[in-house]
């Protein structure tokens, strides 16, 4: 969930070099098809992106046991649009009643975006389509444990077909979210090529995950244009990548940016108000340590290759040549200190972004502010 810039070149280039021996593709980022504001765009993109753009506050709440009374929350509120888990792929709340929820959130506001979060980089074992004797390399597309930390939660080889049949199938998930109303999706994991068990697994079987994460995205957005053209896709993270990528800003509709000045744990201790750096010199070093709490330190020194090892100048210098290629950016900070929600929610604006800030198991009902 996090994407960590810094670590990802150095993983890519040392995976590049193992490649390179084994006689696979090259797999770093193609840093030559770099931002432009001149990049022609379909009349379909361009009506989801000006609906993006109308965006003034969004929602972003994974939570399964969405009650009747969040619900009516969300109806009565003023958020233009709603990130929500898609509920009925929980092996406990198949029978979830999602298509209603979000009719009754476009019923109270005709412009309001109703988007289901989807882990395309990882497999869930708490998801439908988990089988009870899965585990890691049984299938073998199942290739570790979450790097940060998230129990239950699997990197996967995301170009096997096994993984593709899950989402494409007729049937499959990608054509339920389309059947239950909701205006696209928002995909989490779009960094898996950075990971290094991923990484590992892409040279095994002889694939450049860069690319095979940019096919893999357009097959999920295909798929859902295939039943409503106006289907919305936005990407989590690897901004790198639609900084860098034309081909790959031609497909999504927007770029969701986690953690860029705020971090906070897995398990939510702390939830929030862990600072990034917030320049490159500062990363790492006894002055940044010493300013950071207790809980902070802690997950500082747990997990090194963390956003916390990584700068928000990073973050915003990818951010702002996506969105000066002309995609909306979103940005997603968890703190909950009110000097640091203010703090998130200037500076994103200011930077042209739209932003969200909350707790970081996104468990809770954030009001517009």
């Amino acid at each position: 969930m996090d994407l960590r810039i810094r670590a990802l070149w150095w993983s890519l280039g040392l995976i590049a070099v193992i490649a390179s021996a084994c006689g696979s593709a090259d797999l770093s980022v193609d840093s030559t098809n770099t931002a432009s504001t001149d990049e022609q765009v379909s009349p379909a993109t361009d009506e989801r992106r000006r609906q993006l753009e109308a965006v003034e506050n969004w929602l972003y709440l994974i939570d399964v046991n969405l009650d009747a009374a969040t619900v009516d929350e969300i109806v009565e509120s003023d958020h233009d649009m709603v990130v929500l888990d898609f509920i009925p792929s929980e092996q406990q709340n198949t029978d979830y009643p999602m298509a209603d929820v979000v009719e009754r959130l476009h019923e109270a506001d005709g412009e309001r975006l109703v988007l289901a979060y989807v882990d395309i980089g990882q497999a869930e074992d708490y998801r439908v389509y988990w089988e009870p004797d899965w585990r890691i390399g049984d299938p073998d597309w199942i290739v570790a444990d979450d790097p940060d930390g998230w129990e239950g939660n699997y990197p996967v080889a995301y170009w096997r077909q096994e993984w593709h049949d899950v989402w494409l199938d007729d049937g499959g998930l990608v054509s339920q979210i389309v059947d239950a109303g909701f205006d696209g999706v928002y995909l989490d994991w779009v960094e898996a090529y950075s990971d290094d068990s991923v990484a590992t697994a892409a040279v095994r079987d002889d694939v450049d995950p860069v690319d095979q994460m940019i096919d893999w995205v357009a097959a999920l957005a295909d798929t859902g244009r295939d039943g409503n053209p106006e289907f919305i896709v936005i990407a989590q993270n690897a901004a790198e990548l639609a900084a860098e990528n034309a081909d790959y800003r031609a497909i999504i509709d927007a770029v969701a940016q986690e953690q860029v000045w705020f971090d906070g744990a897995a398990d939510n201790d702390p939830p929030g108000d862990c600072p990034l750096p917030r320049t490159d010199d500062l990363i790492d070093t006894p002055a940044y340590e010493a300013s950071l709490s207790d809980g902070c330190l802690r997950l500082y020194d747990e997990l090194p290759d963390s956003t916390l090892h990584v700068s928000s100048e990073e973050y915003l210098d990818a951010l702002t040549a996506v969105r000066a290629a002309g995609l909306p950016v979103l940005t997603v900070d968890y703190a909950t200190d009110p000097d640091n929600v203010a703090f998130v929610l200037d500076e994103s604006r200011q930077h042209g972004f739209v932003p969200f800030v909350g707790s970081r198991l996104l468990d809770e009902y954030v009001p517009p502010r």
